[in-house]
């Protein structure tokens, strides 16, 4: 099965995914667009992982690409 064909994603799944990235919780909501506290919600199950966010990060595994995080602004979130 190509990382196409995967459009869900388990919190499990999601962890696992910007661990294999390099990325801390953190900068994955960062690199996401997105806050700390959405990215926790995704990590704890409370909301729904959207379909583009799946088909990314199961594209950069696949490919081994290294995300380009932007640096925290404060109040930028």
């Amino acid at each position: 099965m190509s990382w196409q064909d995967q459009r869900e994603m388990t919190p499990a799944q999601f962890v696992a995914a910007f661990e294999a990235l390099g990325l801390t919780q953190s900068e994955a909501a960062r690199f996401l667009g997105m806050s700390d506290r959405q990215g926790r919600r995704l990590v704890r199950g409370q909301r729904h992982i959207a379909t583009p966010i799946v088909l990314l990060l199961n594209g950069m595994v696949a490919r081994g690409d290294k995300p380009k995080v932007p640096p925290w602004v404060p109040g930028s979130y």
